[in-house]
């Protein structure tokens, strides 16, 4: 779109400083802190080990790295077991079908059109390693090209018909021939062509803590669960012919300054696994897209912003008004009240260890220094060549009886530390609610320990998790399920086009409503699956029993609902392979009156009555036929009598009618000649 000067100096104006701070935020305070967790995560030596002697420990303790794994592998499991984690719920009877059909779709974009483990698993991880975790939703028509292909033969006539389908964009001509005539007469010629398609698709993808873009008083939104700032986007490294492929003016992208290396913390830490230092050629820049309140006329709107280059002096691409479901959805954790910046493992278990570290370094040092003791050499009657890299029956050359060799034994006071070192890990299981502690218990449990006092245990200790479980499907993964549905709404047409055979009963996405609630339905009890399936199953009797009794309190539906958590539970989330809904099945017959015990008797007479009256009824029609005959046969005869005395009186009449004619002409007068006058 155009952009007009004035637009573009208020945008610059109101959005470039907090843009700068913003991204100068994110640089110093928050890319700091996730350096130092992805430093304790992937083990990286402690400050100060660079100075330690030759020979010391610098071993670090992998507590990090297995906290975070084990709370990544447990939300993981919950998130994942669940058909649908969401589900929408309809306001009146009315929106019924429409709340389904949103459910349907939601949770198969977030599950199968975008592989759920894909940006679930660096979703959660990013949260619990460095406190914040953040995925975002784009809605994208992307168009593919297909190899080119020869068509022989094609006449001048639907060589029109693929010009016009090269305007409208489905196909690209090539090449085409120098005409030719076949047999026939008919002139034609060869032409090469790339068959084009379009498809539309909602990508959800992570964005890494260091690229987010968020202003410091971001925080949890209460009504939707989504992030509440007074700017919110991401950073990302994008090539200027990409930039101009998708609309933007070239002249403008050509004014982007290059993109240098990142220098926060966790972006130079990051690149340590994969490859060293990036070298990014001329053509890479750097483009922030955020999200803001604006006004930009007489009202304030929400509005999608983009620019290019450095946050100290950016470039404005482009700006459009948006919904205010800005694309972001959070997950923390170990939250703090009135701030999204909450807390990671790291920062709960960072400095234990560090301690933790240092405590085995010294145990493993003096292990050392009892298995290899410090060795003392007479120089004057041994040779020091042949005590070098010493090894199990190496030979020594000595002038002296004893080899003039000693050693002093250093004592093992390892073990005493030992202890300590195992109840400082026990009681960090408490901190971050996931370990070892809360994953299995002790020999001397199953000995003193009654069955119900350890599931007593085993509730209390998942009740850290579960509170973050609860947490993150009620801010983060609810809102996602939002985002979606937005996305639908301000592009039905190619929404329509996404999601049209997935069902039948398509619903127009015109008619969705984003203000439907969200519940969540994931298997918050899932770490003691066995303990689940057992009120599961006690439940399912109950109903069971409810229902033979004729109770009105349950139904096929409650049944349903309850072997649906059951299969769920046991690994199999398409419930429907195994069971299927009420909702789907066709409404019952009517119910049939109850059967009379004389209803035999009465059928064999009613048959009866009916042969009777059948056979009446051709009796009946018999002699009426036979009536009517006899009715035509006298009806003939009377006409036939009737012509005869027609005929006689005819005859008679015309007789007396000759004669008196006779008689007339004899009286009349005649001239001379015969004639009558």
């Amino acid at each position: 779109m155009a952009i007009s000067k004035k637009d573009e100096r208020t945008i610059l104006e109101t959005i470039g400083t907090k843009l700068k701070d913003s991204v100068n935020f994110s640089n110093g305070n928050i890319a700091q802190k996730q350096e130092k967790a992805l430093k304790y995560y992937n083990r990286e030596l402690l400050d100060g080990d660079s100075k330690l002697p030759r020979g010391r420990s610098k071993w670090v303790s992998p507590l990090v790295q297995n906290h975070v794994d084990w709370a990544t592998g447990q939300l993981i499991r919950i998130f994942t077991t669940p058909e649908h984690v969401c589900e929408f719920q309809a306001i009146g009877p009315e929106d019924e079908a429409i709340a389904r059909q949103q459910t349907a779709v939601v949770n198969w974009i977030l599950t199968d059109k975008n592989k759920h483990l894909s940006y679930l698993h660096p979703w959660l991880q990013n949260g619990f390693l460095t406190g914040l975790g953040i995925v975002t939703a784009e809605f994208e028509t992307i168009t593919e090209e297909s190899l080119p292909r020869l068509i022989k033969g094609i006449p001048d006539v639907q060589l029109v018909q693929f010009s016009e389908q090269q305007e409208a964009g489905q196909i690209i001509i090539e090449e085409s021939g120098e005409p030719y005539t076949i047999p026939g007469g008919v002139q034609v010629r060869d032409v090469k062509i790339r068959t084009v398609t379009r498809r539309s698709c909602i990508n959800v993808f992570p964005v890494d803590p260091e690229d987010a873009v968020l202003s410091t008083d971001a925080q949890f939104d209460p009504e939707t669960g989504g992030i509440r700032a007074k700017l919110q986007g991401h950073r990302k490294i994008m090539s200027r012919s990409v930039l101009i492929d998708l609309g933007f003016d070239k002249a403008t992208v050509d004014r982007i300054p290059g993109v240098n290396e990142k220098t926060d913390g966790i972006a130079l830490e990051r690149l340590k696994d994969v490859s060293g230092e990036r070298a990014f050629d001329k053509d890479m820049v750097e483009v922030y897209t955020v999200y803001t309140r604006l006004k930009l006329d007489t009202t304030s709107r929400h509005y999608r912003i983009t620019f290019g280059g450095d946050s100290a002096n950016p470039i404005l691409l482009d700006y459009e008004e948006t919904t205010r479901f800005y694309p972001y959805a959070a997950f923390v954790p170990y939250p703090l009240a009135g701030t999204l910046f909450g807390q990671g493992i790291a920062d709960r278990i960072g400095e234990d260890h560090e301690k933790i570290s240092k405590m085995e370094r010294a145990v493993q040092d003096s292990l050392n220094m009892s298995v290899f003791p410090i060795t003392v050499v007479d120089d004057d009657v041994s040779s020091i060549d042949d005590l070098t890299n010493l090894h199990p029956g190496k030979v020594i050359r000595s002038s002296s009886p004893n080899g003039g060799i000693n050693f002093v034994q250093h004592p093992f006071t390892g073990a005493q530390a030992t202890g300590i070192i195992e109840r400082l890990e026990q009681k960090l299981d408490f901190s971050t609610g996931v370990g070892p502690q809360m994953m299995t218990l002790d020999a001397s449990d199953l000995q003193r320990t009654t069955a119900t006092a350890i599931n007593q245990r085993s509730n209390q200790q998942q009740t850290l998790i579960e509170t973050v479980s609860r947490f993150f499907a009620e801010t983060g993964y609810r809102y996602l399920t939002k985002v979606i549905v937005d996305l639908l709404v301000q592009k039905p047409d190619e929404s329509q086009e996404l999601i049209g055979r997935l069902t039948g009963n398509f619903i127009p996405v015109d008619e969705y409503n984003i203000n439907f609630d969200v519940t969540t339905s994931v298997a918050f009890g899932v770490m003691s699956r066995d303990q689940s399936m057992a009120s599961l199953n006690n439940l399912l009797a109950q109903q069971y029993q409810a229902l033979a009794q004729g109770l009105p309190i349950v139904n096929a539906q409650n049944i349903f609902n309850t072997v649906a958590k059951l299969t769920e539970l046991s690994g199999y989330k398409n419930t429907a392979a195994h069971w299927t809904d009420p909702t789907t099945l066709p409404p019952p017959p009517p119910p049939q009156p109850p059967v009379d015990p004389n209803a035999g008797i009465i059928e064999v007479e009613t048959v009866k009555a009916q042969l009777k009256s059948q056979s009446d009824e051709l009796s009946r029609q018999s002699d009426l036929t036979k009536f009517a005959a006899e009715m035509d046969f006298k009806r003939d005869q009377l006409a036939q009598e009737l012509e005869l005395k027609r005929a006689e009186i005819e005859a008679k009449y015309a007789a007396q009618v000759a004669i008196e004619q006779l008689k007339v002409e004899q009286r009349m007068p005649r001239d001379p000649m015969g004639n009558i006058q």
